[in-house]
């Protein structure tokens, strides 16, 4: 099975797995309505396939950790449904189809994203993952959702790119600030809660740390690259948008080619924390290595 293939098959099972895990929420009222809109169609869903390959890869199966998996999507699909909103970047179009605020209202739309945050935490804080799991490393997964999806992550990378669009001028370090809270905390969230679950060394786990905050930043500036040179319609979402908000990025600063260069050399980097484990972790460089050639 090719890469594309294995891509594809994962993103059908976490659809299903997700789909199952919202079904019981279905009769309250036009909340599900709002919160499964732009959930359940789903996007790339890069993240719990990065969670469900991770840990794989320790432990040669994924049954036990798709409900973090699932969980993890849930916190990634209320962001941008909160990014949308036309009080933070006053989007249309998410996913090939119109935003949910355009179709529930901002105030739906709102709540629909609260839903979801706090449906990731239910869904994690299970008693049942007892069963499976050391409670020690259940609390600490626990910790690292909130860490990694507040103020000290994925909020805080939120708020710096904000606040960056009145500075005036920008510059590498608040740029990269911005990419490593904003968009890496969820992808090192996937990684190290697959490899705190897998139970790995801290060694490996520090290593599994170090190539996915080097790939969330490539991937955000891939997403920055695209946005600039793509249209609506390849994309699924609105282009644009980072120079009509005067978002502080690695394109706005260097120019495409440059922002691409860099990219690959964020991948690079980050797959040589890698290479102590051999082939173990090989379709986590190839995915990331794949994602630098995507076009949406």
């Amino acid at each position: 099975m090719n890469l594309e293939e294995y891509l594809k098959e994962k993103r059908k099972f976490i659809d299903s797995a997700i789909t199952a895990m919202v079904e019981p929420l279905k009769g309250s009222s036009v909340l599900y309505a709002a919160a499964s809109y732009s959930l359940i169609p789903g996007g790339k869903r890069l993240r719990p396939i990065l969670m469900l390959s991770t840990y794989n890869a320790i432990k040669g199966k994924e049954e036990p950790i798709i409900p973090f998996a699932c969980a993890i999507e849930m916190v990634h699909t209320y962001s941008l449904i909160h990014d949308d909103l036309p009080i933070v970047d006053n989007s249309d179009l998410r996913r090939g189809r119109s935003t949910t605020h355009k179709v529930y209202g901002s105030d739906m739309a709102l709540l629909a994203g609260d839903a979801l945050l706090s449906f990731a935490f239910e869904i994690i804080s299970n008693r049942l993952h007892l069963e499976k799991f050391r409670e020690s490393a259940l609390l600490t997964i626990i910790h690292e959702f909130g860490v990694a999806t507040g103020i000290r992550g994925l909020v805080g990378g939120q708020v710096m790119d904000i606040v960056s669009s009145n500075m005036g001028s920008i510059d590498k370090e608040t740029i990269l600030y911005i990419e490593e809270k904003k968009t890496a905390s969820l992808i090192s969230l996937a990684l190290r809660t697959a490899g705190i679950l897998g139970e790995v060394g801290e060694e490996e786990l520090k290593a599994l740390t170090d190539f996915s905050l080097e790939f969330g930043v490539s991937y955000q500036i891939i997403d920055d690259v695209l946005d600039t040179i793509s249209s609506p319609g390849v994309l699924g979402k609105d282009t644009g948008q980072d120079k009509k908000n005067r978002r502080a990025t690695f394109v706005a600063l260097y120019g495409v080619e440059e922002a691409k260069k860099m990219a690959n050399e964020f991948v690079q980097k980050g797959i040589g924390f890698l290479a102590p484990f051999g082939e173990k972790y090989k379709i986590l460089a190839d995915i990331a290595e794949y994602t630098l050639q995507r076009i949406k």
